[in-house]
């Protein structure tokens, strides 16, 4: 099955009657006029005659165009973003030569500008790329498409003194004089335009560290040399657990990664030139918290993932990018889990999941591989569906075949297609293959279809009937419709000590038990992409001792699933809260943040004036916790545990409104400033004192920000600004995004907190809604919607309306079914509070 759309019907596919098959790139950039020009010298294919060449370019001024040595004539259609070029051609070889011009623009897309300030006050430009999805046609005019691969001969002409970095190791450097250097780099692997990278500025590089032959490195700003020895540390244990995991060697040269002030998604796979965010790679391990660190891991782990995974066998079209950035996902949990197991990594991937599991409950959800037909389509791919989700599934599919079987289908897919495009069936073909050598027949390809090709998730159901656990299926949606939809759900059940391994399909499945009260587990180890709902009498199997004495995630699972109850209406908010009080004597980290997650969602149910009734029973739920905890870290603590610390802390200051875990957290903040103190603590004391500061406070956080030690403090400080309860404060810090002194890729994200603010969120999207114009104007074109998916928090009456009717005149070109879903969120949570806000605070004040 597939939705590739045809190139032969839609306008923004090209021709396949002519492939590249080597790029020999020129570029000169020059940072003081943003500005660069080029020549590109294309050598390619001409598989059947054309009476013309179609090829992509955008944003590109072209001078001049030669075929074969004669200048020919050429036009651009802006709207398809399409450089035709009038010649035609027999079969045979043929090459294309082009000069051309462009802007180093301000978009962080295509070939860009980005600055910072140095120790000198002076600004510096650094000119960097992010071609992915469809920018490189904005860097050179290309065949901008996966499945047209080709090597690429990059050659840079920089001033002399400028760090000048591409794909491939540099081979050779020649003076221009006049203050210019040529610098030459080795011929790519056959891949994709979109993974094509260049970097050129005034950087630093670190010493490489070699990995098996292969020498890694960070390139950052000067100054921040002390930062790089985490990241580091993490490239080389994965590069090589890569090469071990999937028996196939690194694919290329060398692995520079680059840390760049300006970059507007996270990082960027490009072969041997992987693109970060500051925050994403560069970090102080004695000042940051677990969760900076296991960012900053699980960040390097993801983008080396896909030198195997994405760049040496890549997607045929962007229908099929789900696959490149849901198996990056799964590895880089993977990976972590092997580099610091204490993390307890697939765990806290749980949690992720729980993302992925919220959209996949509305209506407006989508399959995880969907129809793509124009660049604002492959935008929309890039979500929770297409990461969280489709690493989950992936998960419970190793999880049900076990990991070696997964693992030996996984290289047969890498060997028998390298330096080639797939489909997503060639990977269930290759796992089913590898399943069915070792004796088994497992219906891999059916199986999987039936989760891509479906939105969705089941509700298991699980009962006992004469002897039987009786499990059967129906969708679970928070509006509760009926619902035909079915899937091959690989369920793992616990009866005791037996474990069963069973594949639920469309009719109920009976599964004998013994005539006893043991426990029953069903989707025990907790892998499983679905949620549970039991009979009473197995659900009080679960209480008790029998509850402590459950694996973290089948915990946590348990947790999360009876607060999504209380969404769909089957469970009250109060009765929750009740739950919560039984689980108290937990100390597992995972299952805190599924308690607390919902009892902050509580607390937005409740107007402020009445929500010290919760203050109560949140004191009495934590407190034990961090008796037991202490204030003070413990020598050889787990990183968990004091994860876990800082966040019943910061519950008891800010939803507890304890006025001693106040006190005390003011103080820690304090003298954060001139103290080496527990990060964990100082983090959590810095959210409680943005949620209680005042005006002196604000100008802290402030002159922090402007002045931060990490990257890590800078984003701390920058998102707390939105936290305060203060109309005033939280209006400046709304101005402050749109004021420019917000980095653009950073500025969408405080917008975010500031719409999520409880009792001010609804000032700051009518300055939102009123400047929606310069926020699309001034901000990347992909995080519009992450600048307003908060809006699913504004649920009063008024705002819901006012949302909704501002996007009804409003629309997110490159987010259309995003859109839909952040819509949908928030009329059910509108829903959920008409329906619990008073009972609640009846129940609560009682």
């Amino acid at each position: 099955m597939s939705t590739q759309p045809s190139h032969l019907n839609n306008p923004h596919r090209l021709p396949r009657a002519v492939t590249p098959q080597l790029y020999t790139l020129r570029l000169s950039p020059d940072l003081h006029t943003a500005a660069f020009n080029g020549t590109v010298s294309i050598d390619m294919t001409v598989h059947s005659s054309v009476e013309c060449i179609v090829m992509n370019a955008k944003e590109l001024t072209i001078a001049s165009i030669h075929v074969d040595g004669t200048e020919v004539g050429w036009s651009l259609h802006e709207a398809t973003e399409r450089l035709i070029i009038d010649v035609a051609r027999d079969a045979g070889d043929t090459t294309i030569d082009i000069n051309f011009a462009g802007v180093l623009n301000d978009k962080l897309r295509g070939f860009y500008r980005s600055t910072y300030v140095d120790d000198k006050g002076e600004e510096q430009v650094i000119a960097t790329t992010q071609m992915q999805s469809t920018d490189c046609r904005r860097a050179f005019p290309c065949f901008d498409e996966p499945d047209f691969k080709a090597v690429f001969r990059v050659t840079l002409e920089v001033d002399e003194g400028l760090l000048a970095i591409s794909n491939g190791r540099e081979i050779s450097r020649t003076s221009l004089g006049g203050g210019r250097t040529l610098v030459h780099f080795a011929d790519t692997m056959a891949m994709s335009t979109y993974l094509v990278a260049f970097v050129v500025g005034k950087l630093e590089a670190t010493e490489p560290v070699m990995v098996n032959g292969i020498p890694l490195r960070t390139i950052h700003i000067p100054g921040k040399a002390h930062l790089t020895e985490f990241g580091l540390k993490v490239g080389a244990y994965c590069l090589d657990w890569f090469e071990r995991y999937y028996d196939i060697p690194y694919p290329s040269d060398k692995v520079d990664m680059i840390a760049l002030p300006d970059f507007a998604a996270g990082a960027m796979e490009n072969l041997g030139c992987i693109t970060f965010r500051e925050v994403l790679l560069l970090v102080d391990p004695a000042t940051s918290t677990q969760v900076e660190r296991e960012l900053v891991a699980d960040v390097v782990a993801h983008e080396l993932a896909h030198m195997w995974f994405g760049d040496l066998v890549t997607m045929k079209w962007w229908n099929g990018i789900w696959l490149n950035e849901a198996f990056a996902t799964f590895m880089e949990v993977a990976a972590c889990d092997a580099f610091a197991p204490q993390w307890k990594r697939w765990v806290s991937f749980g949690l992720e999941r729980s993302v992925a599991f919220e959209t996949d409950s509305l209506r407006s959800t989508r399959p995880i591989e969907f129809e793509v037909l124009s660049p604002d389509d492959s935008e929309g791919m890039f979500d929770v569906l297409t990461y969280q989700k489709g690493g989950a599934v992936l998960r419970m599919l190793e999880q049900y075949l076990g990991e070696e079987r997964f693992r030996r289908g996984v290289n047969r897919y890498l060997t028998t297609h390298s330096y080639g495009n797939t489909e997503t069936s060639d990977l269930w073909d290759a796992i089913e293959a590898s399943v069915d050598d070792g004796g088994d027949n497992v219906p891999v390809r059916r199986l999987m279809d039936s989760w891509i090709w479906q939105a969705g998730y089941p509700l298991v159901t699980a009962h006992l009937t004469d002897g039987h656990l009786v499990l059967d299926q129906r969708r679970f949606s928070f509006d509760d419709q009926p619902d035909a939809t079915t899937w091959l759900v690989p369920v793992h059940v616990r009866v005791g000590d037996s474990l069963h391994k069973l594949l639920l399909q469309d009719e109920p499945l009976r599964l004998p038990v013994p005539n006893t009260s043991v426990p029953i587990i069903v989707n025990a180890g907790g892998s499983g992409f679905f949620r549970v709902a039991y009979s009473e009498d197995l659900l009080e199997r679960l209480t008790g001792d029998a509850f402590s004495r459950l694996d973290v995630l089948e915990r946590y699972n348990l947790v999360d699933d009876a607060w999504n109850s209380v969404v769909a209406g089957h469970l009250s908010a109060s009765r929750f809260v009740e739950m919560c009080k039984q689980w108290r004597g937990e100390r597992d980290l995972a299952v805190w943040q599924a308690m607390i997650a919902g009892l902050k969602f509580v607390n937005r149910l409740l107007p402020t004036e009445d929500d010290s009734f919760l203050a109560r029973y949140v004191v009495d739920i934590v407190t034990p916790c961090l008796h037991d905890l202490g204030w003070e870290p413990r020598t050889g603590e787990s990183d968990l545990d004091a994860k876990l610390r800082g966040l019943i802390v910061s519950t008891l200051a800010v939803l507890g409104r304890d006025a001693d875990a106040q006190r005390r957290c003011r103080d820690i903040f304090n003298r954060s400033a001139n103290e080496d103190l527990d990060p964990e603590l100082v983090a959590s004391a810095t959210s409680v004192v943005a949620a209680i500061g005042d005006t002196t406070d604000y100008e802290a956080f402030l002159a922090r920000f402007r002045e931060p030690s990490t990257p890590q403090e800078q984003i701390r400080m920058l998102y707390a600004l939105a936290d305060f309860d203060s109309e005033e404060l939280v209006m400046r810090s709304c101005e402050l995004a749109f004021s420019g002194e917000v980095k653009s890729q950073n500025a969408p994200f405080l917008l975010n907190r500031c719409i999520a603010n409880k009792n001010h969120g609804e000032v700051v999207w009518k300055h939102v809604r009123q400047h929606w114009d310069t926020a699309n104007k001034t901000f990347p074109v992909n995080t519009i919607i992450r600048m307003i998916d908060s809006v699913r928090l504004l649920m009063s009456d008024a705002a819901e309306a006012d949302v909704q009717a501002f996007f009804g005149e409003h629309d997110i070109p490159q987010a259309v079914l995003t859109l839909k879903q952040v819509l949908e969120r928030q009329r059910v949570n509108s829903s959920l509070r008409r329906r619990e806000a008073n009972r609640l605070v009846s129940d609560l004040s009682r």
